[in-house]
């Protein structure tokens, strides 16, 4: 016989469930009342009729409702209890230990150096300017950031004869890009030339130098690659050997407000878990001094001007640090290091901008949980260093938070905003503030945090401390 399958049976659905119900009220209700005022023979009232009529069958629905209600959470408590029961702490991987900031170096519009942008800070000389070449739609000029050492003829020729030597020649740089290759390759020569002439315990066995670079998202993979491998190149004419330089290939696919703690996290991680010695370079970039990046701003209506004080300042920059895990003792006894620890970072679900009062929770639960991470009771961070600029809801967020984890820091001596300085550049300004937090840690002997609370949705804080903070 042949097989037949069984229709399954349409459940009623529960619009037309509670259709019938309601009308089954209300039929019951109306019929009760009418049948107990012919029985008594008298006629009700417009009060009592209300009650009856309508009073009684909204109360009875209201309650059936609720009661229903009521019967479907307590079936789904155990349920959704169960789903969100934490692993065993015995499953749970360990967190990654600190690493070692040896040292630190930057191009910033107000400083060459870290201590010079510092400086600059200190002095409230650290600020955005009319730009003297970019103008906006009506021919005025733009608040800029711009760095004088962004443009260098000698470099760009030398740059170009390497992309031909290497079969590039056919790639081109934007303006902006240029500029941004500018900072980055300084930077890296900074950094690299310290880790060779400093560290002298490795020079006989070097480690693998890994370079981790932070590119401005926007620009396409074959100039980010092109950009990495110069970046390799300049590192090795500095002094560590080219071979003992690496660049991770999934590094080239990130360039968000994301990557410098995505990178360190990884970094950290993987120091713990290798049984060789861990060093490396992280270099972000970005620029956008340029008429192109001015007229687009302007057109989408995310350029600053009078107009528009919550727009966007055109800035530009380059920042690195070079890191050690903490078994690598020739490294951290042969430079003066700083911890830095984990970040911990959240996603907010509306935009920062679009909010009327900000909240503080997040900062402040991403702080307890750093300082809890390092043992670092939080009334002894020293500063706070955040990479947020002019713009209101960023700073309001950020002074709302200061006033109610850290009420004892003095506002414009503890708190300082690196976005004033360096104008809207990627992921320069949140890694700026850990090259700044390293100066201030050696500075004050206390620890730091670095608040990353300028984008719009992303939300990170770190803690930069001295090796014996804890407790």
């Amino acid at each position: 016989m042949p097989s037949t399958a069984s229709l399954p049976v349409q459940a009623m659905p529960g619009w037309l469930k509670q259709g019938v119900l309601g009308g089954a009220v209300f039929l019951l209700c109306w019929g009760g009342a009418i049948a107990c005022w012919r029985m008594s023979g008298r006629a009700p009232g417009v009060t009592e009729m209300l009650l009856c009529l309508l009073a009684l069958p909204a109360v009875l629905l209201l309650l059936a409702w609720g009661g229903n209600k009521a019967m479907t959470s307590s079936r789904a408590v155990p349920a959704a209890t169960s789903r969100v029961q934490p692993e065993p702490a015995s499953t749970a991987a360990p967190p990654a230990p600190p690493v070692a900031i040896l040292a630190a170096a930057l191009r910033a519009p107000h400083g060459a150096t870290v201590d010079e942008l510092a400086e600059a800070i200190a002095a409230n000389r650290a600020r955005a300017d009319l730009d003297r070449e970019l103008v906006d739609e009506d021919g005025f000029p733009v608040m800029t950031a711009r760095s004088a050492d962004a443009s260098d003829d000698m470099l760009q020729d030398e740059v170009i004869e390497w992309l031909s030597r290497n079969g590039m020649e056919e790639l081109r740089f934007s303006e902006e890009q240029w500029r941004a290759l500018t900072l980055a390759s300084a930077v890296t020569a900074d950094l690299a030339m310290r880790a060779a002439g400093e560290l002298p315990g490795l020079k006989n066995s070097p480690p693998m130098l890994q370079l981790l670079p932070v590119l401005p998202a926007d620009w396409p993979i074959d100039q980010r690659r092109a950009a990495s491998m110069w970046l390799r190149h300049t590192a090795a004419q500095c002094g560590w050997p080219f071979e003992r330089i690496s660049v991770p290939v999934d590094t080239l696919a990130i360039g968000t407000d994301a990557a410098p703690a995505a990178l360190l996290k990884r970094f950290a991680i993987d120091a713990a878990d290798s049984v060789t010695p861990a060093l490396a370079l992280i270099v972000a970039c970005a620029s956008h001094i340029g008429q192109q990046t001015v007229d687009e701003w302007a057109a989408t209506g995310s350029l600053f001007t009078s107009a528009q004080p919550q727009g966007l300042i055109p800035g530009e920059g380059a920042v690195g640090l070079l890191l050690a895990d903490l078994d690598r003792d020739e490294a951290t006894e042969s430079m003066t290091y700083v911890l830095l620890d984990r970040i911990e970072e959240v996603q907010r679900d509306t935009a920062n901008d679009d909010v009327r009062r900000v909240d503080t929770a997040l900062l402040c639960e991403l702080a307890e949980r750093v300082c809890k991470h390092a043992a670092v009771p939080l009334p002894k961070v020293a500063m706070i260093v955040a990479d947020a600029g002019h713009r209101r809801n960023p700073v309001a967020e950020l002074m709302g938070f200061a006033s109610a984890a850290l009420p004892k820091l003095d506002a414009s001596e503890d708190i300082v905003c690196v976005g004033l300085s360096s104008g809207a550049c990627g992921a320069v300004p949140f890694l700026t503030s850990l090259a700044l937090a390293r100066h201030y840690v050696l500075e004050r002997e206390g620890p730091v945090l670095c608040v990353s609370n300028e984008g719009a949705y992303r939300r990170h804080v770190g803690l930069v401390r001295p090796v014996a903070a804890s407790g």
